[in-house]
């Protein structure tokens, strides 16, 4: 093999920038590259941004130019990704390391243009301020959804059912970066499901920037509930399966009932919130359905249900009151993950030119109420837990505190996302295994190997 043909991709960003960096590696080796760790072994740098806040584009910023700075003659950096969509052509006026620019929407050209960079001579290099190409932002086509053949890394995998989004809520500038909603087959998704458990996953995990939403851009009113039991229906023998990023409107009685009624499906909802003061809620451009009556009728259907939600703090015209609102609704609506985030400014949107501000300094100290408020709700529904059995899913090892156990997830925890189970006893990775809770803690739980569940 061509040493010119050695990349290593850098991805940055959300579960849904992940399955495209694995489209991505997958695209490039079938076309005859070889994948390497190392980045400073490769001859392309494939960097997969992600441009979501501001913290994460400062992320891919403060990463591009830090391999830009260490390139060698003749290796070659590609920036592609959200944040490649909105500033395509500042990032390549600005980092003149940067050999190529391919936006969000067209990422599977990326195996095209970095065949052509490796073929250049190692003297030419790209002038400052100009890209070898800088690919235009365009729709979409079917191409960009059907994946190459799924590659699992571990007992767990993420399915990406849909890409973009038809909501414009005042704060998020994903519509500019993704476009609108565009759903996948179900038999692509169905084949991406069966590949994955070919190679032994056990978990499933469904990604979009609304799942609930999967289906409407032609015409599908249950859309994600009827893929959910196409899903269960055609590979029973498959454990876990899981949803992630539900909008709050579009959570249907039909998707709660199958989440109810098919063992398959964690009883877990990702369902970001942002805020649960309607006012701030009508600023957003969100439902603005009281949040006591959402958890009440979701509940209703599914008793044990696993919330999972997500606040912003700050948002312009937040008042104290509005603050506190979220605060009182997590002490009190059992919610069981619950992340903060501070306002950002994303150019673009609604907010972006909102008067109203709220100081850094007042965004800080109300994240770090909500957070202490969040860790004390996770807390006492984790000493709920102890002396009860529950289902784990050993993905390794690791430590606490001085002991070496093996660590997995529950139904209630997502991957990354949310904590872990420390487990005493021998497992091997990959199985499901029954675990008897004797430890809480604020965001993991401690337990020892009742026994295995046989799968």
């Amino acid at each position: 093999m061509s040493a010119s043909k050695r990349f290593s991709l850098v991805s940055l960003g959300c579960s849904k920038n992940q399955v495209d960096s694995e489209a991505i590696q997958q695209l490039l080796v079938g076309q005859g590259f070889e994948n390497v760790a190392a980045t400073d072994d490769a001859d392309l740098i494939v960097v997969n941004t992600c441009g979501f806040i501001d913290a994460a584009k400062q992320e891919s910023i403060d990463t591009l130019l830090e391999l830009g700075q260490r390139k060698r003659p003749g290796q070659r950096l590609l920036a592609t990704g959200c944040l490649t969509e909105r500033y395509g052509g500042e990032l390549a006026a600005e980092i003149g390391e940067i050999d190529a620019v391919v936006g969000a929407r067209n990422w599977t050209t990326v195996p095209r243009f970095a065949e052509e960079l490796t073929v250049l001579p190692a003297e030419q290099v790209r002038q400052p301020g100009s890209s070898l190409d800088l690919i235009e932002i365009a729709p979409a086509g079917a191409l960009d959804l059907e994946m190459p053949r799924r590659a699992a890394t571990g007992p767990s995998a993420y399915v990406k059912i849909s890409d973009g989004c038809n909501q414009k809520c005042a704060f998020c500038a994903i519509p500019n970066m993704k476009g609108l909603l565009r759903s996948k087959s179900p038999e692509l998704i169905l084949r991406e499901v069966g590949e994955l458990l070919e190679q032994d996953v056990r978990e499933v995990v469904l990604v979009a920037q609304d799942s609930t939403n999967y289906g409407r851009d032609w015409g599908a009113r249950e859309g994600l509930a009827e893929l959910l039991e196409r899903i269960c229906d055609t590979y029973p023998g498959l454990p876990w399966l899981r949803v992630m990023y539900a909008y709050p409107s579009h959570v249907s009685e039909r998707f709660l009932r199958v989440m109810e009624e098919r063992p398959q499906l964690c009883r877990y909802l990702d369902l970001p919130l942002q805020h649960t003061h309607p006012a701030t809620l009508k600023r957003m451009r969100r439902p603005h359905r009281p949040v006591e009556e959402l958890m009440a009728w979701i509940r209703a259907i599914v008793p044990d249900i696993t919330i999972r939600t997500t606040f912003i703090v700050g948002f312009p015209g937040e008042t104290e009151e509005e603050h506190r609102h979220v605060q009182r609704s997590i002490e009190t609506l059992g919610f069981g993950r619950v992340g903060v985030f501070t306002y950002s400014d994303e150019e673009g949107t609604a907010a972006f030119d909102h008067e109203d501000r709220v100081a850094r300094g007042v965004k800080q100290r109300r994240r770090h109420e909500l957070m202490v408020a969040a860790r004390a709700a996770s807390l006492e529904a984790h000493r709920a837990l102890v002396g009860r059995q529950i289902e784990v899913l050993v993905e390794g090892e690791g430590e606490l505190g001085e002991r070496t156990m093996r660590i997995g997830r529950s139904r209630r925890d997502a991957p990354e996302v949310d904590g872990l189970v420390f487990v005493d006893g021998v497992a091997q990775t990959g199985e499901i295994v029954a675990v008897e809770v004797t430890q809480a803690l604020e965001y993991d739980l401690v337990g020892r190997l009742v026994e295995s569940s046989g799968n």
